[in-house]
C-alpha cells in the first residue's frame, strides 16, 4: 500500500506510461524507413550536393533516434538488475521513482523532438529523391556457399620487375639468363613471402607470379619509365643510398610490383636479411618511419629517446656497412616538405643500398628520386592482358564466348577501368553476382561514370561496388575507415565490434557473431577486404589503400581518423561524427582534447597510441559503444568510466591497467571486455552482473580465476569459458551451465566427482551447447582404485552436442563404457577419443565411427578388452586386447576405417594385442605407439604389420615383439623406434624398409646385427644399450647420415663409443624430439 501511495504521489499513472511506450514504439517503427532512404540517397550523393546535405542530416537524426531508444533499453536493463534483490513492493517503488525521474529529466520531450526531427529529415530526403527520380536496384547478400574468386596471377608486369631489379644492382651479381627466368615462371614465385620483422607494417596485397618470360637484361628503359629531365640543383645529388620511385594511379599495382621485387629470390640473395618494408600512407611522420626502420634492423622494439635527432643518430649506427633495401610504400605529396631532413642520415649510408618508393604522385616521384634513378611510371595493364584478367573476375567459371551480349557490355565497362587490377577485381566481382543483362547494363549505365574525376582515376568504379552492397553491409564497411590504412583486422575482433555497434541484424536462431562472419565473408568476396599476408594462417584481413579512400569518401561525416590535429577541422559537421580513431601522440592529444570532449555523440573512440596521461572526461561520452585503450600505460582507469552506461566493447589488452573502477561491474550492457596481456590483477565476483557479456579475455595472472566464481550461469551469452570447476556450494554446481548455450570452441568441466547423481548431471544440458568443438570431462586429476557406480549414471547424463570433435574423458571412476549416447548417429563428427586414468574400466567398446582419426588410451590400468562395434550388423568385433588368448568373433565388417593414429600407454592389464593391431580393423593406420609398463610385457603381433599399407611411424616400448622368421614390415615405414624390445632379432625384415629414415633401438638385447648400407639407407640412427649388437655393416655406412648417436653397445667395435654426429636443422631436431624423446628422455638439443 505504501508503494502504491508513493506511485500516486509521483504523479505517474498508467495512461502516461502507456503513452510513453507508444511514442518509443513509433520512433522505433520509423527507423527502417529512414535506413532505407539513407541507402537510396547514397546513390545520388556523389552527383547532387543538396542530396548529400540532406543525407547527412538524415543520418545524424537517425543516429540520435537510435541513441535515445538504446538509452531507454539500457535504463530498463539497469532497473532490472538493481531490482533483483528487492522485494516486490521495493521493485515497484524503485521502478516508479525511476520512471518519474526519467520524465522529469525530459525524456518525454526528447522523444517527441527526436520524432519530429526524424520525420522532417525523412520527408526532406524522400521529397528530394522523388524530385530527381532516383531509383535503386535491389541488392542481396552473396549466397553463403559462394567462394571468393581467386586470381593469383600478376598480369603483364615482368618487364617492370626486371628493370627495377636490374637498377637495384642485383643482375650484375646474379645474372638474368633465360633459364633462370623460365624456372621462376614455372615455380610461380609468390609475391609475398613475409619475413617477420619487428614492428614493420607490411603492405598486404599478396599474389603469385605466372605468365610470360622476363624481359631481356639489355632493356634499360620502358614505356612507363619517366623521361624527367635532370635536376637543375646538382648540389642535391645522390649520396651512397639511391632512391628509385615507382609512381602511378591508385590500384594500378605499385605495391604488388614492389612486393614482387622485395621477395624475388635474387633480391633476397643480394640484400640478405637487410630488407625493410615500411608503409608510409598519407601521413609522413619522420619519427615513426625512422623508428620502424631501426626496429626492423634490430628486430626489437626501440624504447629509447623518441626525438628525431636521437632516432637518426641511432639509425646511422644501425645502418652499419652492409647494404640494404628499404621500401617506403605509398608516399603522399605532404612528404616533400620533410623529405630532405628524413633522407639526411642515408646520405652516408652503406654503398649499394637502395630506397624503393611507391607513390601515386609524379611530383613526389620527381622530388625524391636521386639523379642516378629515373622514376618508373606504372601504367594500366595492356588492353588484351587486362581483358583476360577482368573476364576471369567477371565471368568466373563461365566462358565469355558463351555470353556474347554480356561480353560486349563487359568490354565497355573494362575500357573505363584504366587497366587497374584492383578495379578489375572489385567491379568484376560485382558483375559476377548476377550474370544477367539487366544487372550488367545497370552497372554500365550508372551515372557515377559521368561524374568529374581525375584522369585515370578509378574511384567511381570502387564507389559503384559500395553502392551495390546490401544496406547492412554498408555500415560495417564504412565504419572500418576509422582505422588507419594498412590496419590488420582480426576476424572475431571486428565482428564483435560490429555487433557492439548494432550493425549486425538478427538472423533468427543464428548467432549475431555468425551473421557478422557472413557479412565479413561477403565483403571479402567482393575484394573490399583481402587476406593479410603478414598472417597467412590466421583469420586476419586488410583493406587496400584505395578501398580505404573510398570508404572515407562515403562516411565523411561519420568517421574521423585523426592523424594530426588539423584533421579535426576538415569536417564541416564535426558535431555529427560518431567514430574517431586518434593517432596523434600524447603531447598533441593534451592540447587537442577540448574538441573531442564536446563530442558526446561518439559511438566509437579508439586510441592508436599508447595513451600515457590521465583521462578525466569519460563521463561526457554518454553514447559510447566501443572504447579501445589497447596498450595504454595507465595503471588505473578513472571512476568516471563507471558512468558509461551504453558501453558495449572495452579493449584494454596489452595495457598497464591493474585495477578497474568499482562501478565498472554495473555496466550491464557490456558485451566484450578484452584485458588479455594486460596488468589486470583481479576481477570482482560482481562480474556475473554483466549478463550481456559475450567475450571476456583475462590475463594469466588475474585472480580469482573465472571458473572459481559463483553463479557463472548468469553469463548466458558468454562464448569463451574454457573451464568450469564443479563445486559443492550454491552457485558452483554443474547446473550453472544449463543456460550457457553460446559456449564455443573448448570446454573443460573439472571436478565432476562433486556431481552426486544422474539427475544433477542432466541439469548441465551439454547436448544443447551446439557451438562447442572440444569437450573435456574430468572427474579427478588421477584415477581411483574403487568403482564409483554413480559415475556411470553421471556420464550417461553428460551427453555431448552432436558436432563435438575431440572428446576427452579423464579420471572416470565408473566401470561401464560406452554410455548409450556414444554411437555414430549421436556424435556425427567425432575425430578423437582420449581416455586417461579411467582406472576401474575393464572393457571398452568403440562403435565404428567413420570420422574417428585418433585413439588415445593412457594409464587405464585395469583395461583388459577393447571392442569395435559394427553399426550395420549389430555384431561386435573384438580388438581382443586381453589377458586370455581366446579368439573373438569375426562376424560383420566393423572397423575404424578413418583411424590414422593409435596410442596405448601404461594400460597394465593388457598383455597381448594378437588380434588388435590388424589391417582388417585399422585399414588406414599411419602411426602406432605402444608403451607397456607391465612386468609381463605387452605382446605385439608385428608379423601382421605388413598389411598396414599406410603405416609410417611405429614406436614400441617394453613390449614383447613376436617376430617369426621371414617376417616383413610394411615398406611404407619411415620411422621405427623400439625401446626394451624383448626377443628382438629380425635383421632380415629391415631389408624391405627402403623408405626408413629414422631407426631408434634401445635396450634391444636380442639384436645382433643391423644391415645398414644395403637397402636400408637411414638418415638418423640412434642405438644404445643393445648388449648383443656387434655390427652395423661398417663405420663407412655412417658417412651419409645426418644424425648418429651410438652408445653403450659393448660388443660393437666398428666405431668408438659414444659416437655422435648431428647435421640437423633446428626444425628437424624438434621433429626428432617429438618422435624419440617421449620414451627415454634423450635430448637431441645437446648436439
Amino acid at each position: 500500500m505504501d508503494a502504491m501511495e508513493t506511485l500516486i504521489s509521483t504523479g505517474i499513472n498508467i495512461h502516461e506510461v502507456t503513452k510513453l511506450n507508444n511514442e518509443l514504439s513509433r520512433l522505433q517503427a520509423t527507423l527502417p524507413k529512414a535506413r532505407f532512404l539513407i541507402n537510396r540517397g547514397e546513390w545520388g550523393m556523389f552527383k547532387n550536393a543538396n542530396l548529400k546535405t540532406l543525407l547527412s542530416q538524415l543520418k545524424d537524426t537517425t543516429y540520435d533516434a537510435e541513441d535515445l531508444l538504446r538509452e531507454s533499453d539500457d535504463q530498463a536493463l539497469r532497473q532490472k538488475m538493481e531490482d533483483v534483490d528487492r522485494s516486490w513492493a521495493g521493485q515497484l517503488l524503485s521502478s516508479s521513482l525511476n520512471l518519474a525521474k526519467t520524465l522529469i529529466r525530459g525524456s518525454k520531450t526528447r522523444i517527441k523532438e527526436a520524432q519530429e526531427k526524424l520525420d522532417k529529415a525523412v520527408a526532406d530526403l524522400e521529397g528530394a529523391l522523388n524530385s530527381v527520380g532516383l531509383s535503386i536496384e535491389a541488392v542481396q547478400h552473396m549466397p553463403e556457399t559462394s567462394s571468393v574468386i581467386g586470381v593469383p596471377q600478376v598480369f603483364g608486369r615482368d618487364k617492370e620487375r626486371d628493370l627495377v631489379i636490374e637498377k637495384l644492382g642485383v643482375c650484375s651479381m646474379i645474372g638474368r639468363d633465360n633459364q633462370r627466368d623460365h624456372v621462376i615462371e614455372l615455380l610461380g614465385v609468390p609475391l609475398i613471402t613475409w619475413v617477420s620483422t619487428a614492428r614493420a607494417k607490411w603492405k598486404r596485397e599478396a599474389a603469385t607470379v605466372t605468365g610470360t618470360k622476363s624481359a631481356s637484361s639489355k632493356t634499360k628503359k620502358l614505356k612507363g619509365e619517366s623521361s624527367r629531365a635532370p635536376r637543375l640543383d646538382e648540389a642535391k645529388c645522390i649520396g651512397n643510398v639511391s632512391v628509385l620511385p615507382i609512381f602511378g594511379i591508385g590500384g594500378v599495382g605499385k605495391t604488388t610490383l614492389a612486393q614482387f621485387i622485395y621477395n624475388d629470390p635474387r633480391v633476397q640473395a643480394h640484400f640478405g636479411n637487410r630488407r625493410v618494408w615500411v608503409c608510409v600512407s598519407d601521413l609522413f611522420n619522420k619519427r615513426r618511419i625512422t623508428k620502424e626502420i631501426i626496429e626492423s634492423f634490430t628486430r626489437k622494439e626501440y624504447k629509447s629517446l623518441f626525438s628525431l635527432e636521437a632516432l637518426q643518430v641511432e639509425l646511422m649506427e644501425q645502418m652499419g656497412r652492409q647494404k640494404f633495401l628499404l621500401v617506403l610504400d605509398d608516399i603522399w605529396p605532404n612528404a616533400n616538405d620533410d623529405w630532405e631532413s628524413f633522407y639526411a642520415p642515408f646520405k652516408n649510408g652503406p654503398k649499394g643500398s637502395m630506397i624503393l618508393v611507391t607513390t601515386r604522385s609524379q611530383n613526389v616521384a620527381d622530388f625524391v628520386a636521386t639523379n642516378n634513378c629515373k622514376p618508373i611510371q606504372l601504367e594500366g595493364l595492356d588492353r588484351d592482358i587486362f581483358w583476360e584478367f577482368f573476364s576471369k573476375c567477371a565471368f568466373g567459371e563461365e566462358r565469355p564466348e558463351s555470353c556474347p551480349q554480356l561480353q560486349d557490355i563487359g568490354q565497355s565497362i573494362a575500357s573505363r577501368l584504366c587497366g587497374s587490377p584492383l578495379a578489375a577485381k572489385t567491379i568484376g566481382r560485382l558483375l559476377n553476382m548476377k550474370l544477367t543483362m539487366q544487372h550488367w547494363e545497370s552497372v554500365q549505365n550508372s551515372e557515377l561514370w559521368e561524374l568529374p574525376h581525375r584522369e585515370n582515376e578509378i574511384l567511381p568504379a570502387l564507389q559503384l561496388s559500395y553502392l551495390y552492397l546490401p544496406q547492412e553491409l554498408k555500415r560495417c564497411f564504412a565504419f572500418c575507415c576509422m582505422f588507419p590504412k594498412d590496419y590488420s583486422f582480426e576476424r572475431d575482433e571486428i565482428v564483435d565490434i560490429w555487433v557492439a555497434e548494432g550493425f549486425v541484424a538478427s538472423g533468427g536462431s543464428t548467432r549475431l557473431e555468425d551473421m557478422g562472419i557472413r557479412y565479413l565473408d561477403d565483403l571479402r568476396s567482393r575484394f573490399l577486404f583481402q587476406t593479410d599476408p603478414k598472417y597467412p594462417y590466421q583469420n586476419r584481413y586488410v583493406m587496400h589503400d584505395l578501398i580505404h579512400d573510398m570508404a572515407q569518401s562515403v562516411s565523411v561525416d561519420e568517421c574521423l581518423l585523426m592523424q594530426d590535429l588539423s584533421s579535426r577541422n576538415e569536417r564541416r559537421m564535426l558535431h555529427a561524427v560518431r567514430h574517431i580513431s586518434v593517432e596523434v601522440d600524447d603531447e598533441s592529444m593534451k592540447s587537442g582534447m577540448r574538441g573531442i570532449q564536446d563530442l558526446n555523440k561518439l559511438h566509437s573512440l579508439r586510441f592508436g597510441i599508447k595513451l600515457n596521461f590521465e583521462i578525466t572526461w569519460f563521463n561526457q561520452l554518454s553514447n559510447i559503444l566501443y572504447l579501445n585503450l589497447k596498450g595504454c600505460k595507465l595503471v588505473k582507469l578513472p571512476e568516471s568510466m563507471g558512468e558509461l552506461n551504453s558501453l558495449r566493447y572495452l579493449d584494454i589488452s596489452g595495457s598497464g591497467v591493474q585495477e578497474l573502477p568499482k562501478k565498472f561491474w554495473c555496466l550491464y550492457s557490456l558485451q566484450v571486455v578484452d584485458a588479455s596481456r594486460s596488468s589486470l590483477k583481479a576481477i570482482s565476483p560482481d562480474v556475473i552482473k554483466l549478463i550481456n557479456l559475450r567475450r571476456l579475455a583475462l590475463p594469466m595472472g588475474c585472480s580469482p580465476k573465472l571458473p572459481e566464481i559463483s553463479r557463472l550461469g548468469n553469463l548466458s551469452h558468454l562464448r569463451n569459458l574454457r573451464r568450469f570447476t564443479v563445486g559443492t556450494g550454491d552457485g558452483r554446481k554443474i547446473g550453472e551451465l544449463r543456460g550457457m548455450n553460446q559456449l564455443s570452441e573448448t570446454l573443460t568441466i573439472s571436478s565432476i566427482c562433486n556431481v552426486w547423481n544422474e539427475e544433477e548431471a542432466v541439469e548441465a544440458s551439454l547436448v544443447e551447447k551446439r557451438y562447442l568443438q572440444k569437450l573435456v570431462l574430468q572427474w579427478r586429476n588421477k584415477g581411483t582404485r574403487e568403482v564409483k557406480s554413480s559415475e556411470n549414471g553421471v556420464l550417461e547424463a553428460l551427453r555431448p552436442p552432436p558436432r563435438i570433435e575431440p572428446l576427452d574423458i579423464q579420471g572416470f571412476g565408473g566401470d561401464i563404457f560406452p554410455p548409450r549416447w556414444f554411437r555414430t548417429e549421436s556424435l556425427l563428427t567425432l575425430t578423437t577419443l582420449y581416455l586417461l586414468h579411467c582406472d576401474v574400466l575393464k572393457n571398452l567398446s568403440i562403435p565404428s565411427f567413420p570420422s574417428l582419426k585418433q585413439l588415445w588410451l593412457l594409464a587405464n590400468i585395469r583395461l583388459k578388452t577393447v571392442a569395435i562395434i559394427g553399426d550395420s550388423t549389430g555384431g561386435e568385433r573384438m580388438l581382443h586386447a586381453s589377458s586370455s588368448s581366446s579368439s573373438s568373433s569375426s562376424n560383420g565388417t566393423a572397423c575404424l576405417r578413418g583411424l590414422t593414429y593409435i596410442k596405448v600407454y601404461r594400460c597394465e592389464d593388457l598383455q597381448n594385442l594378437d588380434r588388435c593391431l590388424s589391417p582388417e580393423y585399422l585399414p588406414s593406420i599411419e602411426s602406432i605407439e605402444i608403451h607397456s609398463s607391465s612386468d609381463l610385457g605387452l605382446s605385439m603381433p608385428v608379423d601382421s604389420f605388413v598389411g598396414f599399407k599406410y603405416l609410417q611411424d611405429l614406436k614400441t616400448s617394453h613390449c614383447k615383439l613376436v617376430c617369426p622368421q621371414g617376417m616383413v614390415l610394411p615398406p611404407s615405414l619411415r620411422r621405427l623406434s623400439i625401446v626394451c624390445g624383448r626377443k628382438v632379432d629380425f635383421p632380415a625384415c629391415l631389408q624391405s624398409l627402403t623408405s626408413l629414415n629414422v631407426l631408434h633401438l634401445s635396450s634391444c638385447d636380442g639384436m645382433e646385427s643391423i644391415p645398414l648400407g644395403t637397402n636400408l639407407q637411414v638418415k638418423c640412427l640412434l642405438l644404445e644399450r643393445c648388449s648383443e649388437l656387434s655390427s652395423i655393416g661398417g663405420s663407412h655406412v655412417l658417412s651419409s647420415m645426418r644424425f648418429v648417436n651410438i652408445s653403450i653397445c659393448p660388443k660393437m667395435h666398428e666405431v668408438e663409443q659414444p659416437f655422435k654426429k648431428c647435421l640437423l636443422t633446428n626444425e628437424e631436431k624438434k621433429e626428432m624430439l617429438k618422435f624419440t624423446d617421449h620414451f627415454y628422455g634423450y635430448n637431441i638439443a645437446d648436439f
